[in-house]
């Protein structure tokens, strides 16, 4: 099939995966990534932002934007931390490495959290 797989579910033939993660999937590789990265001043205009910095505590204390709460890359994936997160805000990632900051809005794009990356 040419269409790819929307044509594939549009068709409804058999997949072999929960679908609202596959269109989670397809919908966050039709928006360009380089729109989630921005400035501080753009956070300002963000409707309600949590700034998250992901970096270890020790950075953290040695210098963080105001406001940012930290949760250390290390312990993010555990229930008690991802329930600290609220879908209902705009979700501004702190990262010191570009790479893995992609890579947690990506994630959280994903698991449906409206999510930028503070450069």
């Amino acid at each position: 099939m040419r269409v790819g797989m929307k044509g594939w579910m549009d068709a409804f033939f058999a997949i072999e995966t929960d679908s609202k993660l596959l269109q989670n999937i397809m919908f966050t590789n039709q928006i360009n990534p380089a729109a989630w990265v921005i400035g501080i001043d753009k956070v300002k205009t963000l409707r309600n932002p949590v700034l998250v910095d992901f970096r270890s505590a020790d950075k953290f204390v040695k210098g963080h934007e105001k406001n940012a709460v930290n949760i250390p890359y290390e312990e993010l994936w555990t229930f008690d931390n991802l329930e600290k997160l609220n879908k209902s805000k705009e979700l501004v990632i702190i990262y010191d490495d570009s790479v893995v900051a992609g890579v947690l809005a990506v994630s959280f794009r994903l698991l449906e959290y409206r999510t930028y990356i503070l450069i």
